[in-house]
Protein backbone atom coordinates (compact mmCIF):
# COMPACT_ATOMS: atom_id res chain seq x y z
CA UNK A 1 0.00 0.00 0.00
CA UNK A 2 1.42 3.36 -1.04
CA UNK A 3 1.25 6.08 1.58
CA UNK A 4 1.70 9.80 1.24
CA UNK A 5 3.43 11.82 3.92
CA UNK A 6 1.41 11.37 7.12
CA UNK A 7 1.69 13.11 10.47
CA UNK A 8 -0.61 11.70 13.15
CA UNK A 9 -0.79 12.05 16.90
CA UNK A 10 -0.76 8.58 18.46
CA UNK A 11 -1.30 7.52 22.08
CA UNK A 12 1.85 6.21 23.72
CA UNK A 13 2.21 3.65 26.45
CA UNK A 14 5.05 4.39 28.91
CA UNK A 15 5.47 1.69 31.56
CA UNK A 16 7.79 1.72 34.56
CA UNK A 17 10.13 -1.25 34.22
CA UNK A 18 10.98 -3.47 37.01
CA UNK A 19 37.04 2.42 27.39
CA UNK A 20 40.05 1.92 27.63
CA UNK A 21 40.34 0.92 31.25
CA UNK A 22 39.91 -2.75 32.01
CA UNK A 23 37.85 -2.03 35.14
CA UNK A 24 34.12 -2.61 34.80
CA UNK A 25 31.35 -1.40 37.13
CA UNK A 26 27.73 -2.55 37.29
CA UNK A 27 24.73 -0.30 36.69
CA UNK A 28 24.36 2.07 39.67
CA UNK A 29 21.44 1.58 42.05
CA UNK A 30 19.87 4.82 40.81
CA UNK A 31 19.66 3.56 37.23
CA UNK A 32 15.95 3.62 36.31
CA UNK A 33 14.45 2.08 33.16
CA UNK A 34 11.09 2.87 31.58
CA UNK A 35 9.61 0.90 28.72
CA UNK A 36 8.61 2.88 25.64
CA UNK A 37 5.88 1.39 23.49
CA UNK A 38 3.70 2.98 20.81
CA UNK A 39 0.12 1.75 21.24
CA UNK A 40 0.57 -2.00 21.73
CA UNK A 41 2.74 -2.44 18.66
CA UNK A 42 6.29 -3.68 18.45
CA UNK A 43 8.53 -0.66 19.12
CA UNK A 44 12.27 -0.19 18.58
CA UNK A 45 14.03 2.89 19.99
CA UNK A 46 17.16 3.99 18.15
CA UNK A 47 18.02 7.57 19.02
CA UNK A 48 17.43 10.61 21.23
CA UNK A 49 18.42 14.27 20.96
CA UNK A 50 19.35 16.78 23.65
CA UNK A 51 15.72 17.92 23.94
CA UNK A 52 14.75 14.33 24.84
CA UNK A 53 12.94 13.75 21.53
CA UNK A 54 13.12 10.03 20.70
CA UNK A 55 13.22 8.46 17.25
CA UNK A 56 12.51 4.85 16.38
CA UNK A 57 10.35 2.41 14.48
CA UNK A 58 7.02 0.72 15.14
CA UNK A 59 4.36 -1.30 13.32
CA UNK A 60 1.06 0.59 12.92
CA UNK A 61 -0.45 -2.59 11.48
CA UNK A 62 0.63 -6.12 10.64
CA UNK A 63 1.48 -5.02 7.09
CA UNK A 64 3.22 -1.65 7.68
CA UNK A 65 6.22 -0.15 9.43
CA UNK A 66 6.68 3.52 10.28
CA UNK A 67 9.28 5.77 11.81
CA UNK A 68 8.20 7.85 14.78
CA UNK A 69 9.23 10.86 16.81
CA UNK A 70 8.21 10.92 20.48
CA UNK A 71 8.39 14.38 22.06
CA UNK A 72 6.52 15.71 25.10
CA UNK A 73 4.42 12.53 25.18
CA UNK A 74 3.19 13.12 21.62
CA UNK A 75 4.07 10.68 18.87
CA UNK A 76 4.31 11.63 15.20
CA UNK A 77 4.24 8.75 12.72
CA UNK A 78 6.44 9.25 9.65
CA UNK A 79 6.11 7.40 6.35
CA UNK A 80 8.51 8.05 3.50
CA UNK A 81 6.26 8.88 0.50
CA UNK A 82 5.49 5.74 -1.52
CA UNK A 83 7.47 3.43 0.76
CA UNK A 84 6.28 0.05 1.97
CA UNK A 85 8.35 0.36 5.18
CA UNK A 86 10.03 3.30 6.91
CA UNK A 87 12.56 3.15 9.76
CA UNK A 88 13.83 6.04 11.89
CA UNK A 89 17.39 5.78 13.25
CA UNK A 90 18.74 9.21 14.22
CA UNK A 91 17.52 12.65 15.31
CA UNK A 92 19.31 15.97 15.81
CA UNK A 93 18.51 18.87 18.13
CA UNK A 94 16.42 20.55 15.41
CA UNK A 95 14.12 17.53 15.27
CA UNK A 96 15.39 16.45 11.84
CA UNK A 97 15.56 12.67 11.46
CA UNK A 98 17.33 10.13 9.29
CA UNK A 99 16.57 6.51 8.54
CA UNK A 100 15.84 4.11 5.72
CA UNK A 101 12.87 3.09 3.61
CA UNK A 102 11.94 0.18 1.38
CA UNK A 103 9.80 0.53 -1.71
CA UNK A 104 7.02 -1.99 -2.47
CA UNK A 105 8.15 -5.25 -4.04
CA UNK A 106 10.07 -8.39 -3.21
CA UNK A 107 13.78 -7.96 -2.49
CA UNK A 108 13.81 -4.17 -2.81
CA UNK A 109 16.88 -2.61 -1.12
CA UNK A 110 17.11 -0.23 1.80
CA UNK A 111 17.42 3.41 0.75
CA UNK A 112 18.45 6.10 3.21
CA UNK A 113 16.52 9.29 3.84
CA UNK A 114 16.61 12.52 5.77
CA UNK A 115 13.58 14.50 6.86
CA UNK A 116 14.76 18.09 7.38
CA UNK A 117 12.31 20.88 8.21
CA UNK A 118 9.51 18.47 7.32
CA UNK A 119 10.86 17.75 3.82
CA UNK A 120 12.19 14.38 2.68
CA UNK A 121 15.50 13.82 0.89
CA UNK A 122 16.55 10.40 -0.40
CA UNK A 123 20.09 9.33 0.58
CA UNK A 124 21.81 6.71 -1.59
CA UNK A 125 25.57 6.28 -1.74
CA UNK A 126 26.65 6.24 -5.42
CA UNK A 127 26.83 2.69 -6.79
CA UNK A 128 25.66 1.08 -3.53
CA UNK A 129 23.37 -1.94 -3.32
CA UNK A 130 21.70 -0.48 -0.22
CA UNK A 131 22.07 2.56 2.03
CA UNK A 132 20.93 3.42 5.57
CA UNK A 133 21.26 6.87 7.15
CA UNK A 134 21.76 6.53 10.90
CA UNK A 135 22.91 9.88 12.30
CA UNK A 136 22.54 13.63 11.73
CA UNK A 137 24.15 16.50 13.65
CA UNK A 138 22.93 20.03 14.35
CA UNK A 139 24.55 21.32 11.14
CA UNK A 140 22.85 18.70 9.00
CA UNK A 141 25.84 16.43 8.43
CA UNK A 142 24.50 12.93 7.81
CA UNK A 143 26.26 9.61 8.42
CA UNK A 144 25.33 6.01 7.83
CA UNK A 145 26.38 2.81 6.12
CA UNK A 146 26.12 1.37 2.63
CA UNK A 147 26.63 -2.01 0.99
CA UNK A 148 28.93 -2.05 -2.04
CA UNK A 149 28.51 -4.16 -5.18
CA UNK A 150 30.34 -7.06 -3.47
CA UNK A 151 28.02 -6.97 -0.46
CA UNK A 152 30.62 -5.40 1.88
CA UNK A 153 29.51 -2.67 4.29
CA UNK A 154 31.19 0.72 4.59
CA UNK A 155 30.39 3.89 6.47
CA UNK A 156 29.74 7.22 4.82
CA UNK A 157 29.06 10.89 5.46
CA UNK A 158 26.88 13.20 3.39
CA UNK A 159 27.00 16.99 3.54
CA UNK A 160 26.48 19.72 0.98
CA UNK A 161 25.56 17.18 -1.67
CA UNK A 162 28.88 15.31 -1.30
CA UNK A 163 29.22 11.66 -0.24
CA UNK A 164 32.43 10.54 1.50
CA UNK A 165 33.22 6.91 2.37
CA UNK A 166 34.30 6.15 5.95
CA UNK A 167 36.41 3.04 6.56
CA UNK A 168 38.32 1.98 9.65
CA UNK A 169 41.96 1.85 8.47
CA UNK A 170 43.12 -1.49 7.02
CA UNK A 171 39.96 -3.38 8.01
CA UNK A 172 37.51 -5.07 5.62
CA UNK A 173 34.14 -3.69 6.75
CA UNK A 174 32.81 -0.67 8.67
CA UNK A 175 29.42 0.50 9.92
CA UNK A 176 28.73 4.00 11.24
CA UNK A 177 26.18 4.55 14.00
CA UNK A 178 25.97 8.32 14.38
CA UNK A 179 27.72 11.69 14.65
CA UNK A 180 27.52 14.20 17.51
CA UNK A 181 27.52 18.00 17.38
CA UNK A 182 31.31 18.06 17.87
CA UNK A 183 31.86 15.96 14.75
CA UNK A 184 32.69 12.74 16.64
CA UNK A 185 31.61 9.67 14.67
CA UNK A 186 30.79 6.36 16.36
CA UNK A 187 30.48 2.86 14.94
CA UNK A 188 32.09 -0.53 14.58
CA UNK A 189 34.32 -2.44 12.19
CA UNK A 190 34.68 -6.08 11.31
CA UNK A 191 38.18 -7.55 11.41
CA UNK A 192 39.61 -10.40 9.33
CA UNK A 193 38.38 -12.91 11.96
CA UNK A 194 34.80 -11.61 11.62
CA UNK A 195 34.83 -10.02 15.08
CA UNK A 196 33.35 -6.57 15.66
CA UNK A 197 35.20 -3.79 17.43
CA UNK A 198 33.75 -0.43 18.35
CA UNK A 199 35.38 2.84 17.40
CA UNK A 200 35.13 6.59 17.62
CA UNK A 201 36.62 8.92 15.03
CA UNK A 202 37.17 12.64 14.67
CA UNK A 203 39.01 14.54 11.94
CA UNK A 204 40.15 11.25 10.44
CA UNK A 205 41.65 9.93 13.69
CA UNK A 206 40.23 6.55 14.77
CA UNK A 207 40.23 5.07 18.28
CA UNK A 208 39.31 1.42 18.86
CA UNK A 209 36.89 0.67 21.72
CA UNK A 210 36.53 -2.89 23.07
CA UNK A 211 34.46 -3.80 26.10
CA UNK A 212 36.76 -5.91 28.34
CA UNK A 213 36.37 -9.63 27.62
CA UNK A 214 33.68 -9.11 24.96
CA UNK A 215 33.44 -11.02 21.70
CA UNK A 216 31.89 -8.09 19.83
CA UNK A 217 31.59 -4.38 20.63
CA UNK A 218 29.54 -1.69 18.89
CA UNK A 219 29.73 2.02 19.82
CA UNK A 220 26.36 3.69 19.27
CA UNK A 221 27.07 7.29 20.27
CA UNK A 222 29.37 9.75 22.03
CA UNK A 223 27.67 12.66 23.79
CA UNK A 224 28.94 16.23 23.91
CA UNK A 225 30.80 15.55 27.18
CA UNK A 226 32.72 12.60 25.78
CA UNK A 227 30.67 9.81 27.41
CA UNK A 228 30.68 6.80 25.08
CA UNK A 229 27.65 4.50 24.85
CA UNK A 230 27.24 1.15 23.11
CA UNK A 231 26.55 -2.58 23.29
CA UNK A 232 28.69 -5.69 23.59
CA UNK A 233 28.29 -9.46 23.20
CA UNK A 234 29.98 -11.73 25.73
CA UNK A 235 32.62 -14.28 24.72
CA UNK A 236 30.00 -17.02 24.21
CA UNK A 237 27.75 -14.79 22.04
CA UNK A 238 24.81 -15.56 24.36
CA UNK A 239 24.56 -12.28 26.29
CA UNK A 240 24.29 -8.74 24.96
CA UNK A 241 24.48 -5.80 27.30
CA UNK A 242 24.76 -2.05 27.12
CA UNK A 243 27.69 -0.04 28.41
CA UNK A 244 29.01 3.47 28.85
CA UNK A 245 32.59 4.66 29.14
CA UNK A 246 33.13 7.56 31.56
CA UNK A 247 36.63 8.99 32.01
CA UNK A 248 38.12 5.82 30.55
CA UNK A 249 36.16 3.44 32.79
CA UNK A 250 33.61 0.99 31.42
CA UNK A 251 30.28 0.61 33.15
CA UNK A 252 27.76 -2.10 32.31
CA UNK A 253 24.17 -0.98 31.63
CA UNK A 254 21.61 -3.71 32.20
CA UNK A 255 17.85 -3.53 32.69
CA UNK A 256 16.92 -5.96 35.50
CA UNK A 257 13.63 -6.67 33.69
CA UNK A 258 15.55 -8.00 30.67
CA UNK A 259 18.50 -9.83 32.14
CA UNK A 260 21.37 -10.38 29.66
CA UNK A 261 19.62 -8.48 26.85
CA UNK A 262 20.08 -4.70 26.89
CA UNK A 263 21.26 -2.67 23.88
CA UNK A 264 22.10 1.02 24.37
CA UNK A 265 21.46 2.93 21.13
CA UNK A 266 21.67 6.59 22.16
CA UNK A 267 22.74 9.05 24.86
CA UNK A 268 22.07 12.76 25.45
CA UNK A 269 24.49 15.33 26.83
CA UNK A 270 22.57 14.93 30.13
CA UNK A 271 23.25 11.17 30.05
CA UNK A 272 19.72 10.00 29.28
CA UNK A 273 20.00 6.60 27.56
CA UNK A 274 17.68 4.92 25.07
CA UNK A 275 17.71 1.51 23.46
CA UNK A 276 16.08 -1.89 23.20
CA UNK A 277 15.97 -4.83 25.58
CA UNK A 278 14.80 -8.41 25.75
CA UNK A 279 11.28 -7.73 26.91
CA UNK A 280 8.60 -8.11 24.28
CA UNK A 281 7.72 -5.31 21.90
CA UNK A 282 9.16 -2.22 23.59
CA UNK A 283 12.21 -0.01 23.76
CA UNK A 284 13.43 1.86 26.84
CA UNK A 285 14.52 5.18 28.26
CA UNK A 286 16.92 5.10 31.22
CA UNK A 287 18.11 7.77 33.64
CA UNK A 288 20.61 7.84 36.49
CA UNK A 289 22.86 5.23 34.86
CA UNK A 290 25.92 7.44 34.30
CA UNK A 291 27.86 8.52 37.39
Amino acid sequence: MIRNRIHRVIPIVVLAAYGWSQSVAQSPSGCTFRKVQIQTDYTSVYGINNKNAIVGTYNPSSSSQAAFILYNKIVTAIFYPGAAMTSGFGINDNGDIVGAYVLPGIGTPDIGFARVNGKFVSISFPGALSTSATGIDIQGRIVGSYQDSSGVFHGFSYFGGIYTAINYPNEPSTIVSTINNNGVIAGAYLDSSNLEHGFIAQSGQFTRIDYPGAANTIVSQVNGNGVIAGTYYDSSFTTWEGFVVVNGRFQKISDPAASTQTAVNGITDNNVLVGNAGYSGAGFLAMGCVP
